[in-house]
């Protein structure tokens, strides 16, 4: 893959309040689509999504209507439209977690949309009620372009990534509970989701799968980090070898990882990443005894027409 533009620094130390703020505005939106959607197999229907302008919700269906909900991140807004034409925005700039809130379950009432949620935060390492929260109030736009380019170039490598594999697989899914950008292949068999596991695991974990994806930190590990695994974990996969220079097995995660920051300084970032993506699905599907004949095929790129 051909390297165009230098990949973003991640500057958490003074953007870490953007970024956590930003989190808790995704899963306002996150707990909208939850309520205005359809449960779906392994809580497809909970994800957002990326576009060319920022992040946004799937198609919701509060009535006979359907309705978006983005985040433009390019002229920092939150953008509303309907099916019968009708659009809102809100201006995304310094404003508490509880005012956001507000703001847009006002938006949505006078939309005519009709949702309740619970408003406590989820997958946080100190859940907060997002409908009281004053202390997350940071909106700093340098911040949030860096994080958005850094997905946008990810997401190229890991769609990228798809084309090589003709099974079960997600799209390019950005969790707004854990605020991770990942893919999940799927080897067609159901596997036992964690005996310790809550509702959420139950649900996402009842197959074998391979994740790979990127995390931009949080409060407490404010380091970026790619990773990736194999569910359920396969034996002798902590001593398996995998690329790039620098990725490795985490006994404490349970997974590999290796840092955004090695990745962007790479010669060839994307290689890199690919490089990574490819080789801890190779290592943990190989460990697993998954048929790779009838799940793989050659990438797009390398298919003659």
């Amino acid at each position: 893959m051909a390297q165009q533009t230098p990949w973003p620094a991640l500057e958490l130390d003074g953007c870490r309040d953007t970024l956590t703020t930003l989190h808790l505005y995704a899963q306002v939106i996150g707990k909208v689509q939850l309520a205005l959607t359809a449960r779906q197999a392994g809580w497809a229907n909970a994800p957002l999504r990326l576009t060319p302008r920022g992040i946004a919700s799937q198609v919701l269906w509060p009535d006979t209507r359907s309705l978006s909900i983005a985040f433009d991140l390019a002229v920092h807004q939150l953008r509303f439209e309907l099916s019968d034409g009708t659009r809102r925005a809100l201006l995304l700039e310094p404003r508490p977690v509880a005012g956001f809130y507000a703001a847009v379950m006002a938006t949505l009432a006078e939309l005519g949309v009709d949702v309740a949620i619970d408003p406590m935060s989820v997958e946080t390492a100190a859940p907060v009620p997002l409908s009281t929260d004053t202390a997350h109030a940071s909106y700093d736009r340098d911040c949030v372009a860096a994080l958005f380019q850094a997905w946008t170039r990810v997401a190229a490598v890991f769609d990228r990534f798809r084309s090589g594999f003709c099974g079960r697989q997600t799209p390019v899914d950005l969790w707004w509970g854990t605020f991770d950008l990942s893919i999940v292949r799927y080897s067609g068999r159901q596997a036992s989701p964690p005996f310790d596991g809550g509702a959420i695991e139950r649900v996402a974990m009842d197959a074998e799968q391979s994740l790979v994806g990127f995390w931009p930190g949080d409060e407490t590990s404010p380091v970026p980090v790619f990773f990736a695994y194999t569910y359920p974990k396969p034996a002798g996969i902590d001593a398996a070898a995998v690329t790039p220079p620098g990725a490795q097995w985490s006994p404490e995660a349970g997974e590999f990882i290796v840092p955004y920051e090695t990745i962007r300084r790479a010669a060839d970032p994307a290689r890199a990443l690919l490089g990574f993506c490819e080789s801890t699905y190779a290592a943990g599907s190989r460990l697993a005894g998954w048929d790779r004949a009838a799940l793989e095929r050659r990438p797009a790129a390398e298919r003659t027409s």
